[in-house]
C-alpha cells in the first residue's frame, strides 16, 4: 500500500519529468515564435520558463516534506541525495528561497504587460539592457526569503524534541538525523504560560509579507490590463483584439492557478500554526503543489496563444498546405498571422 510520503514523492517526480517538457518547449516557442507577437517581452518570459526548468532541479533535489503539529510546521528534506545536516538545512532554506523567486518572477511578467498595456509611454525605460531592472525586485525577495528561513526558522534542539515523535510515527523518520527548517512560534511553560518565540514569528511574518506583496503586485496589474484591453476594444483592429483576447485568457488562468498552487497553500501552510489548526499530513499538499505548478503552467501559454498552440499540434504546415492549392486565400492567411504586437515591444 502506497504511503502519503510515497505519494508524495511520485507528484514530485512527476512535476520534475514533465515540467522539463513542458518549460523545454515553452522556451523554444518564445526563441522561435514569439519574436513576431511580443517583440522584448518574450525576454521576460523566456527567463521565467527558463527558470522554471531550474526550478524543477531543486524540487527535485529538496523533495520536502511537510507537516503541521500544533503552533508549528516543519519542512523536512528527503531528497534523493543524501547531505550532511549542516549542508542540508543550507539546501531546504535554498529551496524555500527559491520558491520565492518563481513567485516574484511572475510578478515582473504580470508587471511588463502592465507597463506595455496600460503606460506604454513608459515602455522604453525598460528597454534594452534596462529590461534587466525589472529583476531586481526578484533578487531582493529570494535574498529576503533566504534570510528569513536561515535566521528565523534554522534547525534547533528544542524543535527536534517538539516534532520527533510526530514525525517518526507519520514519516518513520529521526528528525535529529534529518535536515529540516521550521517555525515554531510559542511553547508552553508546565504553568501553561505561553513563550512567543519572536524570531520565529518575525520569519514566518517575512515571508508572508513577500507573498502577499507578490501576489498584490499581480492582482494589480492584471484587473488594471483587463479595464485597459476592455475600454480599448472599439479603438482595435481585429487581429490586435484576438491577440488581445488569447493573453487575456492567459492572463486569467496564470492568475488563477497560482493561486490555488502557489500563494493560498503556502500562505496557509505558514499561518495555520498561529491558530494551532492542526492539518498534519495534509501540509504536503503545499509541497505536491509547488512540484507540480512548474509543469502546468507552461501548458497555458502554448494552448492558449494561438500561434505556439498551432506549432505545438503542427497545424502550421497544413495550413501551408492550404495556401499552395488555394492561392487565393495566400494574402488573407499571411495577414491574419501579421497581428500588431505595438503593445508588447
Amino acid at each position: 500500500m502506497l504511503t502519503l510520503k510515497a505519494c508524495l514523492h511520485i507528484a514530485q517526480y512527476s512535476g520534475f519529468i514533465v515540467g522539463q517538457v513542458t518549460n523545454s518547449c515553452l522556451l523554444f516557442l518564445i526563441l522561435t515564435r514569439a519574436e513576431r507577437l511580443f517583440g522584448s517581452y518574450r525576454h521576460v518570459m523566456a527567463v521565467f520558463a527558463f527558470y522554471s526548468l531550474l526550478y524543477t532541479w531543486i524540487e527535485f533535489i529538496a523533495q520536502p516534506v511537510m507537516h503541521i503539529q500544533q503552533s508549528m510546521f516543519i519542512v523536512m528534506l528527503d531528497g534523493p541525495f543524501q547531505f550532511d545536516i549542516a549542508t542540508g538545512n543550507e539546501v531546504t532554506c535554498l529551496y524555500c528561497a527559491s520558491f520565492a523567486l518563481c513567485i516574484s518572477l511572475l510578478a515582473a511578467q504580470f508587471y511588463y504587460r502592465y507597463v506595455a498595456v496600460c503606460k506604454p509611454d513608459s515602455l522604453a525605460r525598460i528597454k534594452g539592457w534596462r529590461l534587466t531592472l525589472i529583476f531586481i525586485p526578484c533578487l531582493i525577495c529570494f535574498v529576503a526569503w533566504f534570510a528569513c528561513v536561515y535566521l528565523g526558522m534554522h534547525n534547533t534542539v528544542e524543535k527536534q524534541k517538539f516534532m520527533r515523535d510526530v514525525m517518526l510515527e507519520n514519516y518513520d523518520a529521526d528528525i535529529t538525523q534529518e535536515s529540516f527548517i521550521a517555525s515554531l512560534y510559542w511553547t508552553y511553560q508546565e504553568n501553561g504560560e505561553r513563550i512567543l518565540r519572536w524570531w520565529d514569528i518575525m520569519g514566518s511574518s517575512g515571508c508572508t509579507f513577500i507573498l502577499v506583496l507578490c501576489f498584490s503586485t499581480i492582482l494589480f496589474c492584471a484587473f488594471n490590463i483587463y479595464y485597459k484591453l476592455k475600454s480599448a476594444q472599439a479603438i482595435m483592429s481585429a487581429k490586435t483584439r484576438e491577440l488581445n483576447r488569447q493573453l487575456f485568457i492567459t492572463l486569467t488562468f496564470q492568475t488563477l492557478l497560482p493561486f490555488f498552487m502557489m500563494y493560498c497553500p503556502v500562505g496557509t501552510f505558514i499561518t495555520l500554526p498561529f491558530f494551532e489548526v492542526e492539518v498534519g499530513q495534509l501540509g504536503n499538499y503545499v509541497g505536491a503543489a509547488a512540484g507540480t505548478y512548474p509543469a502546468i503552467e507552461p501548458l497555458i501559454a502554448i494552448f492558449f496563444i494561438k500561434d505556439f498552440r498551432k506549432t505545438v499540434l503542427c497545424q502550421r504546415k497544413k495550413r501551408r498546405t492550404d495556401v499552395k492549392f488555394n492561392p487565393s486565400r495566400n494574402s488573407a492567411s499571411r495577414t491574419s498571422s501579421d497581428i500588431p504586437t505595438s503593445s508588447f515591444h
